[in-house]
């Protein structure tokens, strides 16, 4: 909020208790009524707000285990595919195999265009040749 002093309308710093310019009292901070509003909803009886599960973290070395089992290329990814739909009861593997499974989609997804694209790109240098070929009259 902002406040002037006064005695001679100057703008007063935040913190200032006295005009620097004129040396009178500052005026106190006004501050607006809080106005009262919906209030939001809760969902679920208050037990269960309070007690959200936490997942135990995976060791170093069961993260690298199961990292070294999702680069198996076919057997990982439907290992992945097991562990993220309930095919085990720990949650930190759980977690690690979803988002194995959804990068695995996001690079065979970009994989696939950049596929597409070079295929295009390929087949429209191949007709640029042949519809030259075919225009030019000292190639017949």
């Amino acid at each position: 909020m902002l406040r002037y002093c006064k005695n001679c309308g100057l703008l007063l710093p935040h913190d200032a208790d006295r005009c620097p310019q004129c040396g009178a009292p500052a005026p106190l901070a006004v501050r607006p009524a809080a106005q009262p509003g919906p209030a939001a909803p809760l969902y679920g009886t208050p037990d269960d707000r309070e007690a959200e599960p936490t997942a135990e973290a995976m060791s170093q070395s069961a993260t690298t285990g199961t990292m070294i089992l999702f680069a198996i290329p076919v057997v990982g990814f439907i290992l992945a595919l097991v562990w993220s739909f309930g095919g085990t009861h720990n949650e930190a593997r759980k977690r690690l195999a979803r988002a194995q499974v959804v990068r695995t989609l996001v690079v065979a997804a970009a994989t696939a265009l950049l596929v597409l694209v070079a295929a295009l790109v390929f087949s429209a240098v191949v007709h640029s040749q042949l519809a030259y070929y075919y225009a030019t009259p000292y190639y017949r």
